[in-house]
């Protein structure tokens, strides 16, 4: 039987003492209050439904966000771990980060949502939604707090239809690109060729290590990727003809650079790109992550199948490889004949 006491100034604390059960304590204004918390713990303790709510209640969501860093991000592979840690900064400093886990509402959700959408791109607040959505279901399977549900999962998603980049190098956008490379480092031309040609991403570029080009098969080897996974990357003749072309290093780096400093030279490249008269035209909108984009759509114009493509590009899913395919209308219709 729960023992109802009058602390004072509007406090009613409902105390529950069952054999077998940790006891239960709750503060409330009033005593109606008390006594239909008391009334609804003591139901469920008698019908096996009861679960201890004192983690999930002492514990807010950015301290769960710190366990989760600590105990589950630091398993993930590749760059899982970085980007979680920057996710949970990011989601620490807004109010949602401090309501505990068996508090949190989809009305808190929705509002933290919102918010984020004014800020970032409506992919970045899915990435962040997910990682919250884990977070919940890491709590209930492994610390203790099965009392909580998962409001993330009853929460409204953003809606990213429509919002993937298309962009293509146009017609006579790759000279021009490569010209304004040549003028700048001398590894940025080759980098970027290899981009094209291979469909890797930056980082995969700039970290590349001779021990794993092997030119006279026509391959080389990504030991570990942006998702943890080993891939082997076939290489065009146009490929293989770069990577000869690159002097060999003593450290055994491929290029030897930061994955950053690709950004910043790219970008420099593209405004300073002239015409095919010399006259400065820069190239709008282009990002070296397009690239990726324009490569995986070739291999489609080339007659390549999904999994054919997505065995050289590393995509996990045909949905994924899909957002990354952006094929000319032009060049389906010589298909067709």
């Amino acid at each position: 039987m729960a023992t109802i006491e009058n602390r004072g100034d509007l406090q009613w604390r409902a105390l529950i003492r069952r054999k077998g059960y940790p006891a239960q304590s709750q503060t409330f204004t009033t005593r109606a209050g008390a006594e239909a918390w008391a009334r609804k713990i003591e139901r469920e303790m008698e019908t096996g439904k009861w679960r201890d709510s004192t983690e999930a209640d002492s514990t807010t969501i950015g301290e769960a966000l710190d366990r989760y860093i600590r105990e589950i991000a630091i398993r993930k592979k590749g760059k899982g771990p970085a980007n979680n840690k920057s996710q949970a900064n990011v989601i620490k400093q807004h109010p949602i980060a401090k309501i505990s886990m068996s508090r949190l509402r989809t009305g808190d959700v929705a509002a933290y949502r919102e918010k984020r959408l004014a800020e970032v791109s409506a992919n970045t607040v899915r990435l962040d939604m997910a990682l919250l959505s884990h977070l919940f279901t890491v709590a209930v399977a492994e610390w203790g707090m099965e009392s909580i549900g998962n409001p993330i999962k009853l929460s409204k998603k953003p809606n990213i239809n429509g919002t993937a980049r298309s962009r293509r190098l146009l017609v006579g956008e790759e000279n021009r690109l490569l010209q304004a490379c040549k003028a700048d480092d001398w590894w940025l031309t080759p980098v970027v060729q290899l981009a094209i040609e291979t469909g890797m991403r930056r980082s995969e570029i700039a970290y590349l290590e001779s021990q794993y080009v092997d030119t006279r098969r026509c391959v080389l080897h990504l030991p570990e990727t942006k998702i943890g996974d080993a891939r082997d990357v076939p290489l065009s003749s146009i490929a293989v003809k770069v990577l000869e072309s690159i002097p060999r290093r003593l450290d055994g780096k491929v290029f030897g650079i930061r994955a950053e400093a690709i950004t910043t030279k790219f970008t420099k490249a593209c405004a300073e790109a002239v015409d095919a008269q010399g006259k400065k035209q820069p190239i709008q909108n282009l990002r070296f992550h397009d690239l990726r984009h324009e490569a995986t759509s070739r291999f489609f114009e080339k007659g390549l199948n999904p999994m054919q493509v997505a065995s050289i590009t590393g995509h996990k899913t045909l949905q994924t490889l899909k957002r990354y395919t952006h094929l000319k209308a032009e060049d389906l219709a010589k298909m067709l004949g």
